[in-house]
């Protein structure tokens, strides 16, 4: 029985595990501040990866920034968060695989025909997650007001995972 590891690697992204078609855990990307700006905490992803049940009964799905982001500042740590997810994958000896957000996302939606301009892909996500979990509560907090996209995606790329495996 394997669980999936979906990551979303933006310093707003999140990690979320699923098995069985249940959502297990869901958890905001872990940041630290540097000076003004965050980066990626990597002592925590290190011991969140380092534990023996997600290395053996886990495969990881890790979202490949490619060149897609909305600023070049934003490519930049989106690839330096990528780089280190696939660093501790790689030590730790942790089944992964990388896919690209248009692929994963064209397993669950697509841009419909007809549409000028840019299409919400956040919205569309958020409508399928609901529909294979519609008792998921897709919040950050149980303050926050409207659901965490970091949550969304990470399901999905998880599920993405499974499928592909299926």
């Amino acid at each position: 029985m394997s669980r999936y590891i979906g990551v979303d690697c933006g310093l707003d992204g999140a990690i979320a595990s699923i098995q069985n078609n249940k959502v297990l855990d869901m958890f905001s990307m872990p940041t630290i501040k540097e000076g003004r700006k965050r980066s990626i905490d990597i002592e925590t992803l290190s011991d969140f990866f380092s534990s023996p049940f997600k290395k053996d009964f886990a495969t990881v799905i890790v979202e490949d920034p490619g060149g897609h982001a909305p600023s070049a500042a934003g490519l930049r740590s989106m690839t330096y968060s990528y780089a280190i997810i696939k660093a501790l994958l790689v030590a730790f000896k942790i089944r992964h695989r990388s896919v690209r957000a248009i692929t994963w996302q064209r397993q669950f939606f697509t841009k419909p025909k007809g549409i000028k301009g840019k299409f919400d892909t956040k919205l569309s996500a958020l409508k399928v997650a609901q529909e294979l979990w519609p008792q998921q509560d897709w919040r950050r907090t149980p303050r926050s007001k409207k659901p965490f996209d970091g949550f969304v995606d990470a399901t999905l790329i998880a599920e993405y995972g499974r499928r592909l495996d299926g």
